[in-house]
């Protein structure tokens, strides 16, 4: 009787461990997610910095939330048509699938082409792209599977302010008021051909302002000078002259900026 009743103990105790040891393995053997490497849950892109550019393709960083792979992973996104998204595809932007998590890979770069349409001119755009699960991962980091992307062109920078405030490039004595035909001219006149970018913002106040600054600004005035040599002439109007329809038809003057 005793020997039965310790054969039925050990045997429930083997039963109980084989259980135990089933179910370990799943606690490790989740599915590898992915999500968007952003500190952000947007990133900006303005065609202001490259003047020259119609087009471009923006990288968006991505990471695996698990292991590597020995072979190529399909990346699915989408795109999200509510929460403010006013970009059109194949308007504003285009997708370029297949996307895919190389193998040995932990990180990848998704390309999106952008365009640099008219409208951006009055307003910017934006589109909300999601990291969506399939058969290679699930979702990762839930507040990193979303990711907004705003692309602009001629708008105000946030740092600009206004004539008679702090910071540089409102002040006075510097570029004075934005308007869209004063900031297009700074733009040009600032334009590197050798990196195709040029300067499209000036975050410092006027009090402690870079020496870089006051050459930036010189260099507009310069320009202006050059090519529109009637907004500085006198009479004001003698040769080509540009004048700001944002501004009652003011010539632009810059360092004192006239408005």
């Amino acid at each position: 009787m005793k020997k039965g009743i310790v054969k039925f103990f050990l045997l429930a105790a083997i039963i109980s461990v084989a259980g135990c040891k089933e179910d370990v393995p799943t606690l490790f053997n989740q599915q590898d997610g992915i999500y968007f490497n952003s500190s952000k849950d947007s990133v900006a892109y303005t065609f202001a910095k490259y003047p020259s550019r119609v087009t471009d393709t923006i990288k968006l960083p991505v990471n695996v939330l698990g292991n590597a792979a020995a072979v190529d992973r399909e990346i699915t996104i989408q795109k999200v048509t509510d929460q403010g998204a006013s970009a059109v595809e194949g308007v504003h932007y285009k997708l370029l699938p297949p996307y895919k998590m190389p193998a040995n890979n932990y990180s990848t770069e998704l390309p999106i082409v952008i365009y640099k349409t008219a409208d951006l001119d009055i307003a910017p755009v934006s589109l909300m792209l999601k990291l969506a699960p399939n058969s290679s991962f699930q979702s990762g980091i839930t507040t990193k599977t979303s990711l907004k992307v705003n692309i602009g062109y001629l708008q105000k920078p946030a740092t600009w302010g206004e004539i008679g405030g702090i910071q540089w490039a409102g002040y006075s004595t510097n570029f004075g008021t934005w308007t869209k035909t004063k900031y297009k001219v700074i733009l040009d006149a600032l334009y590197d051909p050798v990196s195709d970018t040029t300067v499209i913002e000036f975050p410092y106040s006027r009090f402690s302002a870079p020496a870089s600054y006051l050459q930036y600004l010189q260099l507009v005035k310069n320009y202006i000078r050059t090519n529109y040599p009637g907004n500085y002439s006198n009479p004001i109007g003698i040769g080509p002259t540009l004048r700001d329809p944002d501004a009652n038809n003011a010539v632009i003057q810059v360092g004192p900026a006239n408005y």
